[in-house]
C-alpha cells in the first residue's frame, strides 16, 4: 500500500535547519523552524512558561474531554483579543472559533470546511508562503492561486502588487492572510494597509 505513495519534496526549512546545525560559527542562533534553541540544540522551557504550566495543573479540576470546538472560554478570549471587546461582529453573534493543534492544524481544518462548503473555491496564497501551505490545501482538493506579497528591494510588502492580484479574486474565493510575522518573510501589513 505505502509503495504507491509519492515521495514529497524535502522541506527547504528543515534543510536550512540541518545546514545551521552543521555550521561551526559560535555566534549562530538557530531560528529556522520557528523555535529558539540554545547552544546545545535544546529548546529551553522559559520560566514564564513553567509558571503558567504549574498554574494550569494547580487549577485543574477535571480531565474530561474538551468539546469538539475546544475550550469555550479560550475561544471567546481569542475572539475578544483579535476583534476587540466592542466588536460589532461579536455582539451580533457573527463570529465563531475553534481551538486547533497549531497553525497547520487550523489551516487543515479550515481547508476541510472550505472544501465541504464550496469545493470550487480558489484559495489565494501569498508568494512566498510557508512551504507546507500549498500541499496542505491541495491535499483536500482545493485549487489555489498566488498573489504577490514580498518586495525584496524594500524588505517589505508589495502592497500595490498584492491589491492588484487580489482584484482577480472571484466571489466565494478565500484569501489566506498571515495576521502578523508573515511566514517565511516576516513582512507585515501596516494598520493602514489592513484598512484598505
Amino acid at each position: 500500500m505505502l509503495e504507491k505513495l509519492e515521495r514529497l519534496p524535502a522541506d527547504p526549512i528543515l534543510g536550512l535547519a540541518a545546514a545551521c546545525r552543521a555550521d561551526s560559527n559560535p555566534q549562530k542562533v538557530d531560528l529556522t523552524v520557528g523555535i529558539y534553541m540554545d547552544e546545545q540544540g535544546i529548546c529551553p522551557v522559559f520560566e514564564a512558561v513553567q509558571q503558567a504550566q504549574r498554574a494550569l495543573v494547580e487549577e485543574e479540576v477535571t480531565k474530561a474531554y474538551l468539546p469538539p470546538a475546544g475550550d469555550e472560554l479560550f475561544n471567546r478570549g481569542i475572539q475578544q483579543l483579535v476583534l476587540g471587546l466592542d466588536s460589532s461582529a461579536l455582539r451580533d453573534g457573527r463570529v465563531t472559533s475553534i481551538q486547533t493543534p497549531g497553525g497547520c492544524g487550523a489551516l487543515r481544518i479550515g481547508a476541510e470546511v472550505i472544501h465541504a462548503a464550496a469545493p470550487d473555491a480558489r484559495v489565494w496564497v501569498s508568494d512566498p508562503t510557508w512551504p507546507v501551505h500549498i500541499p496542505l490545501l491541495g491535499s483536500v482538493g482545493l485549487s489555489f492561486q498566488t498573489y504577490r506579497y514580498y518586495e525584496p528591494a524594500s524588505h517589505g510588502v508589495n502592497f500595490d502588487g498584492m491589491v492588484a492580484d487580489l482584484k482577480g479574486a472571484s466571489r466565494g474565493d478565500v484569501v489566506l492572510l498571515h495576521g502578523c510575522c508573515h511566514n517565511p518573510c516576516g513582512a507585515d501589513l501596516s494598520l493602514q494597509q489592513w484598512d484598505v
